[in-house]
């Protein structure tokens, strides 16, 4: 998954998130990043509205065991189907 470093606007392959603690360094301009916080949790939100929504009217599931349904799936496909459209973000601390 190549992302476009936002410091100095070259494509670089962005390790995972579970790759990292808080952020990882751009092999070309040295700079702290990190994937965008706002996108993780937009992706995770909007993913999770859809799905339990699906499964609570189609499979007649109780609400609450669709949303844990839901949210591990979002876990599972997010590095495989997500991962690559977070935006990275400059740390600055």
């Amino acid at each position: 998954m190549t992302q476009q470093c936002p410091h100095c606007q070259v494509e670089i392959q962005a390790p995972k998130l579970s790759a990292y603690d808080d952020n990882f360094v751009c092999p070309h301009c040295a700079a702290t990043l990190s994937h965008s916080q706002i996108d993780i949790f937009l992706y995770a939100f909007c993913f999770i509205a859809l799905i339990s929504p699906l499964l609570i009217v189609i499979a007649h599931m109780n609400t609450f065991i669709a949303l844990v349904i839901a949210t591990v799936s979002y876990r599972l496909c997010r590095s495989r189907f997500f991962e690559s459209y977070f935006r990275l973000t400059r740390c600055t601390h």
